[in-house]
Parts: C-alpha cells; sequence; structure tokens
C-alpha cells in the first residue's frame, strides 16, 4: 500500500512539474482570459497534491508504529544473538573487569623487574670556587687568613644490594599478580553471563507480554459485550444488582490486566535498549 502511495504521488508530482513548465513558457504570450483560466488551473492541481503527499506522510508514520495485536515484536528487532554481543560490548562492569586484568599484567610486569631496583650506579661531578679561612697551626699564631681555589671532583659509584626477601620471594610475588589477572577474567566472564541473562530474560518477557496483550484484549472484547448485554438484563429486571456488580469488576479487572500488559512490554522493550546500548527506533507509539 505504501509502495502504491508513493509511486502514485511521484508520477503526480512529475505530471505537475512538467504541466506548470509548459504553461510557464506561453503564459506571457496568452490573452488575459487565457491567464486566469491556468491560474485557475494551477490552484485546483496543487488542491489535488496536498491531500496526496499529506497521505504519503501519513503512510511513513504508520510504518514507524508498532501494533503488538498485528505484529510480531521479534521480526522488528535485531536476532538475540546479535542483541546479546551488543550488551556484552557496551556493559561498563565487563569493561572495568578488563582494564583490572590489563592493570594487574602491568602489576605483574613491575614485579618481574623489581630485583633492578637494587642495582645502583652513581656518578658525580662537582666544579667550583673554593673559599678557605684558616689558621697556621705550626707557627701557633692567633692570626686567621683566607685563601680561595678553584677545584673540581670527579666520582663514579656502583654498587649491588639484594635483601633475602626479595631473592627468595619474588617468584611468589609474580604469582599473585598472575592470579589477580586471572579473578578478573573470571568475574569478567560472570558479568558477561548475568548480563546475557538480563538480555534473554527481558526479551522473552517482552515476547510474553506482547502475547498476554493479545490474550487481555480478546478478554476485555468478550467482557464489554458481556457489560453490554448484562445492563440490558439489568435494566429489564432480569438479573440483579448484584449481577450486575459481579460482571462489572469482571470488566474492571481485565481493563486493567490489559493495561498492565501493555506497561510491562513497554518496560521490558526499554529495559532491552539499556542492556544492549541500541536504539531500536521502531516503536513510537504503542497502539
Amino acid at each position: 500500500m505504501n509502495t502504491k502511495i508513493k509511486t502514485t504521488a511521484f508520477l503526480f508530482y512529475i505530471a505537475g512539474f512538467l504541466f506548470i513548465w509548459n504553461r510557464k513558457q506561453e503564459f506571457r504570450r496568452q490573452p488575459q482570459i487565457m491567464r486566469t483560466i491556468n491560474s485557475f488551473i494551477l490552484i485546483v492541481f496543487l488542491l489535488l497534491a496536498a491531500p496526496l503527499a499529506k497521505a504519503q506522510i501519513r503512510a511513513d508514520d504508520e510504518s514507524k508504529l508498532f501494533n503488538p495485536l498485528t505484529d510480531d515484536i521479534t521480526k522488528r528487532l535485531p536476532t538475540l544473538r546479535v542483541m546479546l554481543d551488543s550488551a556484552v560490548a557496551n556493559a561498563p562492569s565487563v569493561r572495568y573487569e578488563e582494564l583490572k586484568a590489563d592493570f594487574y599484567y602491568y602489576e605483574q610486569k613491575t614485579q618481574e623487574r623489581y630485583w633492578l631496583e637494587h642495582f645502583s650506579f652513581n656518578l658525580d661531578w662537582n666544579w667550583g670556587k673554593w673559599n678557605f679561612h684558616d689558621r697556621d697551626e705550626l707557627t701557633r699564631i692567633d692570626r686567621f687568613y683566607l685563601s680561595e681555589s678553584y677545584r673540581d671532583n670527579f666520582a663514579v659509584g656502583f654498587y649491588i644490594r639484594f635483601p633475602f626477601a626479595t631473592l627468595v620471594d619474588r617468584k611468589n610475588r609474580i604469582n599473585k599478580q598472575k592470579k589477580w589477572i586471572e579473578l578478573s577474567l573470571v568475574q569478567r566472564d560472570i558479568n558477561k553471563k548475568y548480563i546475557e541473562g538480563q538480555v534473554i530474560e527481558a526479551y522473552n518477557m517482552m515476547i510474553q507480554w506482547q502475547n498476554y496483550i493479545r490474550i487481555y484484549n480478546d478478554y476485555q472484547k468478550f467482557t464489554m459485550i458481556q457489560m453490554q448485554m448484562a445492563q440490558n438484563q439489568f435494566l429489564n429486571g432480569e438479573i440483579t444488582t448484584a449481577e450486575y456488580t459481579r460482571l462489572k469488576e469482571i470488566q474492571t479487572r481485565g481493563a486493567v490486566e490489559y493495561q498492565q500488559a501493555i506497561t510491562e512490554f513497554s518496560k521490558n522493550y526499554q529495559l532491552l535498549e539499556i542492556l544492549t546500548g541500541i536504539n531500536f527506533n521502531l516503536i513510537n507509539v504503542l497502539r
């Protein structure tokens, strides 16, 4: 139906464009009465084209609507495998454990190279002017004199220091860091399974609540017909007030359950969008 409307509108616009273009070429050479007739034809054309264009827009909007009574939600969404992969890829908890595993890997490298901290190489060089305030100890004269000199010195040093704890416990420290990496990877897998379980649950609950919508819709139609018959019987005195009230409660309960099914369906649909990180953009209006 949508394709037919779009094709008709396209052909209609092409014909209208050619008609206006041909008329425009001859417009200035025509008498006044012919100009009036052409203007009238143009107005009629625009009036006819407007509803057709509106129908095309409405058809496009209708394609974005989702009717749970007739449409199948599984046909409008990506496959379950795609949604599971997307949920895992967009899960912050999974990404957090991956980053922790990377951090512990770098910590392991640090432990493997820790022994290098016990090696040291020093290089010192000094140069400058030195001032002295001395006394001659040989003559024992109670007199001080000043002297100055320019000096420089150069020193190279190297040392090794190995605590026994570093030697004995080095392998154990490295293994501890490896186990931290393994723990992070295992926790990542646990988080993956949990996220996938949430996606599967939301997906199945959404399908289940769509089925409930259809069931409650049929039930609501039945109770409405039953209530109309009961109202006529009550007005004719064929049933009591208590019976009429009981039937009204049944109708009300069916209407409440129908609205609850719609709410639960929408909730699981939105939850699925959040978990997978995909904006399906398929259900703009839930009818």
